[in-house]
């Protein structure tokens, strides 16, 4: 009798660690200098919207284990991309919004269209139900941890 793979925290930091490696490769490879962890922050914000209250922010980046930064490197993080104008709002003790801005936008926009070629086809050949069926197990993952972490019962 086989038993179906089990699924553990391995195979999601060997999936995470081979998808950021292209990432890297590729932002390298077509002169960008932005870093992945700034295309994190691009995309985090875009999807997130404007976030009011920017030391939650500053928490949320720190807490992305993914990134391996911690309060001052979130902090320096931001402050890069608000040099850059990639981003607004971003002093941790500032009245916020941590925002994207025009520039920052644009720069996603570009990424994006840059790096959608070369990331598609590693979700293209999956079943789309398996896809929604990946993503709530994620999603369920992430929650779970949270408050094993925090302290909960599940």
């Amino acid at each position: 009798m086989t038993t179906a793979p089990t699924l553990t925290g391995q195979d999601i930091a060997e999936a995470e660690g081979a998808v950021t490696a292209l990432l890297e490769a590729t932002l390298a490879a077509n002169g960008f200098s932005t870093t992945s962890k700034e295309y994190a922050v691009l995309r985090a914000l875009a999807t997130r919207g404007p976030v009011a209250v920017p030391a939650e922010f500053h928490a949320y980046l720190a807490g992305q284990r993914q990134l391996g930064i911690d309060a001052a490197g979130a902090a320096a993080l931001l402050g890069g991309m608000e040099a850059k104008g990639f981003v607004g709002g971003a002093a941790v003790d500032g009245p916020g919004p941590v925002e994207l801005t025009a520039a920052g936008a644009a720069e996603l926009k570009t990424l994006m269209q840059t790096v959608g070629p070369l990331t598609r086809p590693i979700f293209g050949g999956s079943d789309p139900e398996e896809l929604a069926t990946a993503h709530r197990v994620l999603a369920s993952v992430i929650e779970r941890a949270k408050k094993l972490r925090a302290g909960q019962a599940l």
